[in-house]
């Protein structure tokens, strides 16, 4: 039962006095606080807005400065100068074209190559210094040398904290030299204090001070050091005056990241609230004696109806309308209570079919029945009933101790009861029953259950009790940074084909497949995700459609202007998704002869319809497109299939190829495919050919193309 409405009843008269009596501080302090929250809000309102156009201002130099450099390092005559390492031809290169990218971009004021040792060959913005070494605190251009790509975030420079973007250098397909262009973020700060008329300024973790070669004063007692900002600012960051840090707000929410993606320092706004906070005092002033007497007169009424309003509240806020058990609301001030306690959520067995099929009315009459049966329950075994939604109820006893056995017997007894309920009908009895989940304790004991009882919906069981077995909480956990690690992919460009070599019976290399990877970047180097690893998890998201547009964009551009053909995999209702089918037209365009595109069907249960499927394979194939049946002799991927689709190869199943030469089923079905093949006319490819004797075994039986190990690995083709 719930004692929060009678513990309210009994000191109604005292809480009533203690206002009146506290009325004018309580008004005061309430003001003050409404006060500081208005000028609070203010200051948030501001510092999001700079924060916004911050971040906007970089992103549009960030943009043009990746354009401008694109052009620059693409110059005639540049990436030899820099392999030759010639001073003079850098010069007369790049000082022309940085004089112009200064007026373009107006916070540019880096532009230095070096070379892969790490030697300066070149500063536009200081042309007289040269000849450098790198410093080995820059990991931005360490980065950069070791994985030969473009890299962009902030970094600490020698001089200030500013954006940096490099660009890897090429000469003849080899690498020569990287560049470095440095956005001043300084520049931004001072448009931003002329718009928004406050103070800011650039904080960076203190163990990062020692690259500049300006000295800066450390603190220790701080973490962060600002190495941008006026004195204003730097004066109340450090709290030098304790006495002002009221009327003085810093904001350190918005992050500069480096290249990994990793947070270094912070972009501070400081706003100064002391003119605000003296014109709100008069206006405080003038309504703090309106406050005290409307407490008084609030306070009268209070005496004279709070009992009636409090019973009517009570009732409504923690009484389930429909059933008269005790609500959501009202189990959750018992569980706050955090008593020790037997908790059984239970559900009604295909509730919503009964619904469906009997419509809403019924099964509210439904509903009521079960409540009855729960609150009859409740009361013969000292069970507190509650109704949380829609078909979920909730016993709950409050207990210490518990017998794992008498519990047991409980809850059968409970299964029974409502088991055996006969619920009548305009004439039709209706029988229902229910799932259990049972938790024991009180710090989770409502998820606990929950768990328990959608693993008994599962596994087909009447009631389970909460354990670890049953935690569903680090699986999901699991699959939210699987999604995480393909959403930054994608957004990083990490979603790599890696490409697989098909030979004819010779040995050559007639054909590659491409297989999806995942390149992920650390400080301990780079990992290659296999499809295993991400694959199932996205394609129950929209991840998989942009994963599958990634990999045909750029196995399609890649092949375009090769002598090979590029097999793609397809899942069957890949071939009904629109912005995939688009991206596959879009590709063959760029082919001189649409037969150097294989699309392989790959195996997925449940095609939603075979027949469309069907019609979209023919007009692939009309305008030239080959169609392959990958995994043939496992899944949907059947006889029948075949004879209507007429594919012009059938990739053999793995697991009958790499079994071949030990297992008899393996051969004779692999025998038996052949010949079928080559009935219909279709070129056979073997998959798994892990071996010599694999391949010389597969020849003999008459097979076409090879594809596996032993004639190699999938590999990044892109970044050779």
């Amino acid at each position: 039962m719930n004692t929060l409405p009678v513990q309210i009843k009994r000191n109604t008269l005292l809480i009533i006095s203690f206002l009146v009596l506290v009325s004018w501080g309580v008004g005061y302090k309430f003001l003050e606080y409404q006060q500081r929250n208005s000028v609070n809000e203010q200051f948030k309102g501001i510092s999001e807005s700079t924060h916004k156009l911050f971040m906007l201002n970089l992103e549009e130099e960030r943009k043009i400065s990746e354009y401008k450099l694109t052009k620059i390092i693409s110059k005639d005559g540049l990436s030899k100068a820099i392999s030759d390492k010639n001073y003079k031809a850098i010069d007369s290169i790049v000082k022309p074209l940085y004089e112009r990218l200064r007026l373009v971009g107006r916070s540019i004021d880096i532009l230095t190559f070096r070379s892969p040792e790490g030697i300066t060959l070149y500063r536009a913005h200081k042309r007289e210094f040269f000849g450098d070494t790198l410093n080995k605190k820059r990991k931005l251009i360490i980065d950069t040398n070791t994985f030969q790509r473009s890299f962009s975030g902030f970094e600490v420079g020698k001089l200030k904290v500013t954006y940096r973007i490099t660009k890897p250098i090429f000469y003849k397909n080899k690498y020569v030299g990287n560049v470095e262009l440095g956005i001043s973020p300084a520049k931004f700060i001072k448009e931003l204090n002329s718009i928004f008329k406050v103070e800011m300024g650039i904080a960076i973790d203190k163990s990062l001070v020692g690259v500049m070669l300006e000295k800066v004063v450390k603190p220790e007692d701080h973490k962060y050091i600002l190495v941008a900002g006026d004195d204003n600012i730097k004066t109340h960051f450090y709290h030098k005056h304790e006495k002002d840090k009221e009327t003085y707000k810093t904001d350190m929410n918005i992050s500069l990241k480096n290249h990994l993606d990793e947070p270094f320092g912070y972009f501070v706004v400081g706003y100064d609230i002391s003119d605000i906070l003296k014109e709100n005092k008069e206006f405080m002033h003038r309504i703090f004696a309106m406050t005290a007497l409307m407490t008084l007169i609030i306070g009268f009424i209070l005496h004279l109806s709070f009992n009636k309003v409090l019973g009517q509240f009570t009732k409504q806020a923690y009484t389930d309308h429909l059933t008269g058990l005790e609500n959501r609301q009202a189990l959750n001030d018992l569980l706050h209570s955090k008593k020790s306690n037997l908790l059984i959520l239970s559900n009604i067995k295909d509730f919503s079919l009964l619904n469906e099929l009997y419509g809403i009315k019924t099964g509210n009459k439904i509903l009521e029945e079960v409540a009855k049966a729960f609150k009859e329950f409740s009361q013969e075994y000292n069970f507190s009933a509650y109704r949380i939604s829609s078909d979920e109820y909730v016993l709950v006893k409050l207990e210490d101790n518990f017998d794992v056995d008498e519990c047991s017997q409980t809850i059968k007894k409970l299964q029974e009861m409502i088991n055996a309920l006969l619920i009548k009908i305009d004439g039709d009895i209706i029988g229902v029953e229910i799932y259990s989940g049972v938790s024991v304790g009180f710090e989770h004991s409502l998820a606990e259950a929950q768990m328990a009882l959608k693993k008994a919906r599962e596994k087909s069981l009447p009631f389970l009790t909460y354990s670890k077995q049953v935690d569903t909480k680090l699986h999901s956990q699991s699959i939210i940074e699987v999604k995480k690690t393909v959403r930054y992919a994608l957004n990083h460009k990490n979603i790599v084909p890696f490409f697989q070599p098909i030979t004819d019976r010779n040995g050559k290399t007639i054909k590659y497949e491409a297989l999806v990877r995942i390149l992920k970047y650390s400080e301990s180097g780079k990992t290659i995700l296999t499809p295993d690893k991400f694959l199932d998890i996205s394609m129950k998201s929209v991840l998989y459609i942009q994963i599958a547009n990634k990999m045909l964009e750029q196995s399609l551009a890649f092949f375009a202007n090769r002598e090979e053909k590029i097999s793609v995999n397809f899942l069957p209702n890949d071939f009904f998704d629109k912005s995939i089918m688009d991206t596959l037209m879009k590709g063959i365009e760029n082919f001189d002869s649409p037969d150097r595109i294989v699309v392989e069907i790959t195996e997925q249960e449940g095609v939603e319809d075979f027949s469309r499927l069907l019609d979209v394979v023919k007009k692939l194939k009309d305008i030239g497109v080959q169609i392959a049946i990958d995994d043939f002799g496992s899944g949907y991927a059947n006889y029948a299939h075949i004879l209507r689709i007429r594919p012009d190869y059938l990739k053999i199943d793995g697991s009958l190829v790499k079994n071949i030469l030990t297992n008899d089923e393996s051969k004779i079905l692999v025998k038996s495919i052949i010949r079928f093949a080559k009935e219909l006319n279709i070129t056979t490819v073997a998959e798994y050919v892990e071996s010599e004797d694999i391949f010389e075994l597969l020849k003999e039986y008459g097979v076409d193309e090879y594809q596996g190990y032993y004639f190699g690995k999938p590999a990044n083709l892109l970044n050779r």
